[in-house]
């Protein structure tokens, strides 16, 4: 029998296909395979040392110091591959400070921190207290060291530094080698200093001698005295330098001491009730430092070194630097950062040869010659590696000399107090808007209810795990058998038990997907929210502690309720204001003329532009003394006798959310969108049937367009809902939340909880909450406009 041509080549092709598929899937299967399996084995190797080489992983950032410290590290690096052949090096590097601490939370978190890595000394007490370090006493010395290691050639003040025992830092064991440091104090224009007839500032100059030269500079035109920053740990330094501390020796806070008031309200004096003294608190300069490079301020500080590479490139003006002033005592601040090792490291002998070595005398003199710190070696610190007079700032040695009356500054290992902080001495020295007594009362109150809580407690019980575990697996096994008991009851006929399996396999990968890395991480997260875990442990180190972080959100954290009613009022003017105007831009977008595409494309670009982007544009935008908005208000308030807002300093309490509220109108391009695909939708016929009754365009859109695209409506006001309480980019890139608690949106709180506080436990009881009101604010949208909403196939 023959067959036809064409049911020969239809089979032959038919078996190709086949083949194809077949041959996709087999190779499909095989790269998955070959993926996993090179990980699991260079993972495996890597923990149980099996492989050929060591390997450590190297963490750090880079900072002020760019891509010039970058190339440092690098070759430090590979000089210390090339002396030691049987080690290898894998160095992680993820931008600034910010980015770091967030990855080094993760790997800990996950039990996979790297071997060796920064640690900045505001952050030792925390770590060292969860037992995330190492501690180097032991092996200070030991063979393997490097040979230009000596520790005895360090600065005391910055060994001790990191050392951390019984809930203080600066005594007891080790647990970090300081890589460089540095003091603080004043950078300023020698131009302008020369222009207002005043001397250049003494190595031993008074805080009565700066605030003469400051108004002295001020006087000239367009001309500011100093940029004071009032970050803690500056604040501190200076109230030392009046025989004073914020913080007594249980680190209680000194609110009533009337030496402490009198330094804060003589700084807040010279910056609220003198003119041109300091820098307006209405500016909203991301870095403070930034501002003396426009050659129109007298001073600028308290800073350390990390300012002078970007100071290195002015061009303008001359500049020099000089200590902290001193009031009834000399005294400075050390900022510095070291090495630590991990206390999971599996190579703790290659690691401390490691740290020896990037501490040694060679690293530190590259270092030093960079000028982003001071080297924490004496002998390098007074050579002329770091001592060049040729070079600005030309008085290195005064960085060197307040070191004898200088320590870092401790804080406890609780990190919010230092957040607190720096909170209320915002609104009481930079913007003005609480008074100094009642910011360090409110500090006080609020410390003491965080000393006090139940969570404070260091005897909750462990986190019952293997039980949580085990009833998991249980569920998922009764749930997979429910599912084969009912699939076989129902006993579908071949063909449709075919499609069905069909079926199953193809949504597999996402069910798949959507169970482990969805179902999953949100069940973990209600688990969390019982205990009080710090993230930056294994989750074997969390406590349970019930519904204590409930109880405590609910009935004592004022800043949650405080989040809550700014994100609420940003809501109820974003959600309707956004809407409304983006079903404005639908209906004009939809006119029928020449171009119209181009301006859709116009209006939606916008939308997709990056959040970091559009933060930094508005901060400008809304700055209270140069800025876009206030320009144009000005000319049409002036008359009335009213002035434009102070969006995000003074006034921040009353137009801060409306400001947030403003700038997400320049989003609403994406909502357009759907509007005008609804708009597209609805049916002529029902226009030309109300032109017929005679209806007016106003009557046509009320009664015709409206009901007609209001599942669009619902469904773009319940995504601009859910979205309003999401707001987390612009806040934390535009004002941190500041002043104070004015603009602090719900997820930046969530934020600052998690990764700033290391409280992952109570963050997951304020995701879960968020969860619930989001809940219940789509279910009453929906529920409300069940009679508002028209469903063309339901009618």
């Amino acid at each position: 029998m023959s067959y036809p041509s064409s049911q020969i080549k239809g089979s032959v092709s038919q078996a190709l296909g086949r083949l194809a598929r077949c041959c996709l899937l087999v190779i499909s299967i095989l790269l998955v395979l070959w993926a996993f399996a090179r990980v699991g084995i260079r993972e495996a190797s890597r923990f149980t040392g099996t492989g050929s080489d060591t390997e450590l992983v190297v963490m750090h950032w880079s900072g002020d110091g760019g891509p010039a410290e970058d190339a440092i590290v690098e070759r430090a690096l590979k000089r210390f591959e090339e002396a030691n052949p049987g080690i290898r090096v894998t160095r992680l590097n993820p931008g600034d400070a910010g980015s770091f601490y967030t990855k080094l939370q993760t790997m800990m978190a996950a039990g996979t921190p790297p071997d060796i890595f920064y640690v900045g000394a505001e952050r030792l007490a925390s770590y060292a207290d969860a037992g995330l370090l190492l501690p180097l006493d032991e092996w200070v010395g030991v063979e393997g060291t490097s040979e230009d290691f000596e520790l005895e050639a360090f600065y005391p003040a910055t060994v001790d530094a990191f050392r951390f025992e019984d809930g203080k830092v600066g005594q007891g064991r080790l647990w970090g080698i300081p890589k460089d440091f540095t003091t603080v104090g004043f950078y300023y224009n020698r131009d302008l200093l020369e222009q207002a007839g005043m001397p250049e500032p003494a190595s031993d100059w008074t805080w009565d001698d700066f605030i003469e030269s400051a108004r002295a500079v001020g006087q000239l035109p367009d001309c500011t005295g100093a940029e004071f920053v009032n970050w803690p740990s500056m604040i501190r330094a200076v109230l030392w330098t009046e025989n004073v501390d914020l913080l007594d020796d249980d680190t209680s806070i000194r609110f009533d001491d009337p030496k402490v008031v009198e330094v804060l309200e003589r700084i807040r004096s010279w910056r609220h009730d003198e003119t041109n003294t300091l820098t307006s608190g209405r500016s909203e300069t991301a870095n403070p430092a930034s501002r003396f490079l426009g050659g129109k301020l007298g001073f600028a500080g308290p800073f350390g070194r990390w300012v002078v590479p970007t100071y290195r490139t002015i061009t303008d003006f001359e500049w020099d630097y000089a200590p902290l002033p001193r009031g009834k005592a000399s005294a400075n601040m050390i900022a510095t950062v070291a090495w630590g090792i991990s206390g999971n490291t599996r190579h703790p002998e290659e690691s401390w040869k490691l740290v020896s070595w990037l501490t040694g005398a060679e690293t530190q003199s590259e270092q030093a010659r960079l000028g982003l710190a001071i080297p924490t070696n004496r002998h390098v610190a007074e050579g002329d590696a770091f001592i060049d007079p040729e070079t600005p700032p030309s008085r290195d040695v005064d960085f060197l000399t307040p070191v004898a009356a200088s320590s870092v500054v401790p804080w406890p290992p609780n990190p919010a107090l230092e957040g607190t902080v720096a909170k209320r001495l915002d609104q009481a020295i930079r913007t003005g808007d609480l008074e100094v007594p009642e910011a360090l009362q409110q500090m006080h109150e609020w410390w003491e209810a965080e000393r006090s809580s139940p969570l404070a407690r260091a005897d909750h019980p462990s986190m019952p795990w293997v039980w949580i575990v085990s009833v998991f697996l249980i569920g998922v096994v009764v749930a997979i058998g429910l599912g084969a008991w009912l699939l076989r009851r129902m006993r579908p006929d071949p063909t449709t038990a075919t499609e069905e399996r069909t079926g199953w396999l193809l949504i597999s990968p996402w069910v798949i997907g959507f169970l482990l890395f969805m179902a999953v991480p949100i069940l973990l997260s209600l688990c969390l929210s019982l205990t009080r875990w710090s993230g930056i442990t294994t989750l074997g180190e969390a406590d349970f502690v019930g519904t204590a972080n409930y109880s405590k959100l609910l009935g004592e954290d004022d800043v949650f309720w405080q989040s809550l009613k700014v994100t609420a009022v940003y809501a109820l003017l974003a959600v309707p204001i956004g809407q409304a105007l983006a079903l404005l831009g639908a209906v004009l977008m939809n006119i029928k003329i020449r171009g119209v595409s181009f301006f859709r494309a116009a209006w939606y670009l916008p939308s997709i532009l990056a959040g970091v982007g559009m933060a930094v544009l508005f901060r400008w935008v809304f700055n209270a003394e140069n800025g876009l908005l206030n320009v144009m208000l000005d000319p049409v308030l002036s008359p009335l006798g009213l002035e434009p807002p102070d969006w995000f300093v003074q006034d921040a309490e009353i137009f801060g959310a409306p400001a947030f509220a403003i700038m997400s109108l320049w989003l609403v391009g994406g909502s357009m969108m759907i509007y005008l695909a609804g708009l597209q939708n609805v049916p002529r016929s029902l226009y030309e049937a109300a032109e017929i009754d005679r209806a007016g365009p106003v009557r046509r859109f009320v009664s015709v367009t409206i009901p007609m695209i209001s599942p669009v409506i619902l469904f773009n006001v319940i995504m601009s809902l859910i979205g309003s309480f999401q707001v987390f980019t612009q806040a934390f890139v535009m004002t941190g939340g500041g002043p104070g608690d004015h603009t602090r949106f719900y997820v930046l709180y969530l934020y600052n909880q998690a990764f700033d506080y290391y409280e992952m436990g109570y963050a997951s009881a304020m995701a879960w909450l968020l969860l619930l009101i989001i809940l219940a604010l789509t279910m009453l949208t929906m529920r409300g406009s069940s009679r508002m909403v028209h469903y063309e196939g339901l009618r």
